[in-house]
């Protein structure tokens, strides 16, 4: 059976370490993954469990110092090779995206113009609060210093809302001067 994508970002990150679900958590958290993906915090357990259950991952009740046991998570040899797997595939085929914001576009005409040019307006101005965070998170991470997967994936980031920025720029334009034609008298 094929890993999911919350599976696979699970198990990422057990693959660099062996983890804890709180540190699982946290790591998702600190490295903005939940702008890209889609797993709850109270997911992470289930995911966890069932992965258990499948083999890919094995666990063990571990205490630190003053603090109760807690399962600590390690990938198994077969939890590699199928998160291998994973990878490569996700690597090597690109996906159709299926996005609200395509929806949203594919049914554009419900509005008027002016409503079409406020909505993207203001789409525009999250991309570019959006842009402005990833952009400060990799600098402050360390930016070119990053390990290659981290850099990578933010250099995705950035140049995916750039071309967003850039279309979206040019979407306002259009419908701008669709707009004022409209307005200019016969």
């Amino acid at each position: 059976m094929a890993l999911t994508n919350p599976e696979l970002v699970i198990v990422g990150l057990v693959a660099e370490k062996p983890q804890y679900g709180y540190q699982i958590e946290q790591l998702i958290l600190q490295r903005g993954m939940r702008e890209w993906t889609d797993i709850g915090f109270s997911s992470i357990y289930y995911i966890l469990n069932k992965l258990e259950d499948r083999g890919l991952l094995v666990s063990e009740k571990r205490a630190e110092g003053e603090r109760p046991a807690r399962k600590i998570y390690t990938l198994t040899d077969s939890g590699r090779s199928e998160y291998r797997e994973a990878v490569r595939i996700r690597l090597t085929s690109p996906h159709p995206r299926s996005d609200d914001f395509d929806i949203g576009l594919a049914n554009l005409l419900a509005l008027d113009r002016e409503e079409q040019v406020r909505a993207l307006t203001s789409y525009q101005t999250t991309l570019k609060e959006k842009l402005e965070q990833v952009n400060g998170k990799y600098h402050a991470d360390g930016g070119k210093e990053l390990n290659s997967a981290a850099y990578e994936l933010f250099g995705h980031s950035m140049a995916i809302l750039s071309a967003e920025l850039e279309w979206v720029s040019g979407a306002i334009a259009r419908i701008s001067k669709e707009q004022s034609q409209e307005n200019i008298p016969s």
